[in-house]
C-alpha cells in the first residue's frame, strides 16, 4: 500500500535478493498513478486502492500517510491480512508490537489488533548501535544528534536543495554576508518545506513544535528507541534532530552513559560482530559518511571513544541508508509472518 515512493522503489530492490515465496504480489496506491514497478524483472502496474483490494491477501505492507492508515489497516485486518505499517500510525500504540528485526523479532507474533508496526527512519538508523550498547553494558541515559538528509521531506525536499545548491554555487560571495543565502533562494520555483535555507546551512529543527521545546520528530525517536529497546521509563532518550544538506542517508552522533563499566575495545569488537554494522577504524583514516551509505543495507559505525575518567560513557557515529534498512527490514518481518501462517 503506497506503491508510487522511495520505499516502494526500495521494497521491489529489495524484493529481488530475496527468496521468491509469494504467490502473488500487488502494488496498489490510494490514488490514480500511470507509474509501474518492476517487480522481479516484470513490469506490474500500481491499481487504485479499493475496499476489496485486500480479498486474498496474506499480509499488507503499509507506506501510506498516517492520516489515512488506520481505517485501511483496520479493513485489511477485517479481510484477513496481517498488516506491517511504516507509517507512524501505530508506533506508539501499546497494543501494536513494534518490530527491529534482529533485536525483538519475537513480538512479530504478539499482534492483538493484526498489526505489526515498524520505527521511523531515524529511529533504523541508530537502532542497531544503540542495541549493542544497550545489550552488552545497559543503557542509562542516550543522547542522540541526528543530521538528517533532505530527503526526510521526501522528494520535495531533495529537489528543493538541488535547486538552493544550483543557485548558490554559480556564486563564489555567497554565504559570506548576512541575509544573502536566503536573499538569493527566496524567489526559487521549487517551493521549500524547510524553515530556513538549507544550502550552506544547517537547520536545528526537524518536526512540529512539540513539549519541552522539543520537535515532534525528536520526542517521537525517543520514544520509538524506548519502546524497541525496551527502557525503562526512567532512562532519558534525548534527540536533537539537524538538517543537513545531504541528499538521502541520515548520519547520527550517539552519547551513552551505562549501567557497567564500558572498555572501547569491547565496543569495537562488539560492532564488529553485529550483523547490521560495518566498523570503520579511523585509525586507517576510514569513517562513516552518507555519501558512502546511499544504496546499502549495512549501517557504518565508527568514532568510538570515550572521554578520560569517563569509564561508563561512550561515544560513537553513524550513517546509514535508512530507506534500504527500513525495506529490508518491513520484507523480512512478512517473511516471518509467512512461515508462522504457512506453519499454522
Amino acid at each position: 500500500m503506497g506503491a508510487t515512493g522511495r520505499f516502494a522503489e526500495a521494497i521491489v530492490s529489495a524484493l529481488a535478493l530475496r527468496d521468491d515465496v509469494w504467490g502473488e504480489i500487488r502494488l496498489l496506491a490510494p490514488g490514480v498513478t500511470t507509474r509501474t514497478l518492476s517487480v522481479r524483472g516484470s513490469e506490474e502496474p500500481i491499481d487504485v486502492l479499493r475496499e476489496d483490494s485486500f480479498e486474498g491477501v496474506d499480509v499488507a505492507l503499509f507506506n501510506l500517510a498516517p492520516e489515512i492508515t488506520p481505517e485501511w489497516a483496520a479493513q485489511a485486518v477485517a479481510a484477513g491480512a496481517v498488516v506491517v505499517d511504516a507509517s507512524a500510525a501505530h508506533r506508539t500504540d501499546p497494543r501494536v508490537p513494534l518490530v527491529v528485526p534482529g533485536i525483538n523479532t519475537e513480538l512479530v507474533a504478539q499482534r492483538p489488533k493484526g498489526i505489526v508496526a515498524l520505527p521511523g527512519p531515524v529511529t533504523w538508523g541508530l537502532i542497531d548501535a544503540a542495541h549493542v550498547l544497550h545489550q552488552g553494558w545497559e543503557l542509562q541515559h542516550l543522547v542522540v544528534t541526528g543530521l538528517i538528509a533532505a530527503v526526510s521531506k521526501s522528494d520535495r525536499g531533495v529537489a528543493r536543495l538541488r535547486e538552493e545548491l544550483h543557485t548558490v554555487a554559480s556564486d563564489a560571495t555567497i554565504g559570506h554576508h548576512p541575509g544573502d543565502v536566503r536573499a538569493a533562494v527566496s524567489d526559487l520555483p521549487v517551493a521549500s518545506p524547510f524553515p530556513a535555507p538549507l544550502a550552506l546551512n544547517v537547520i536545528p529543527w526537524v518536526g512540529n513544535a512539540d513539549e519541552g521545546g522539543f520537535t515532534s520528530a525528536e520526542l517521537a525517536v525517543g520514544e520509538e528507541v524506548r519502546k524497541v529497546l525496551g527502557l525503562a521509563e526512567n532512562v532519558p532518550v534525548v534527540v536533537t534532530l539537524v538538517q543537513v544538506p545531504v541528499v538521502l542517508a541520515h548520519s547520527m552522533a550517539l552519547h551513552a552513559r551505562c549501567a557497567r563499566p564500558i572498555a572501547i575495545d569491547k565496543v569495537r569488537q562488539a560492532c564488529v560482530a553485529a550483523p547490521s554494522l560495518v566498523h570503520l577504524d579511523e585509525q586507517t583514516g576510514e569513517v562513516p559518511t552518507p555519501v558512502d551509505s546511499v544504496g546499502i543495507d549495512p549501517r557504518f559505525v565508527g568514532r568510538i571513544r570515550q572521554p578520560k575518567g569517563a569509564g561508563h560513557h561512550v561515544d560513537l557515529f553513524v550513517s546509514a541508508d535508512t530507506t534500504r534498512r527500513g525495506a529490508s527490514a518491513m520484507l523480512l518481518v512478512a517473511e516471518l509472518v509467512r512461515d508462522e501462517l504457512t506453519a499454522s
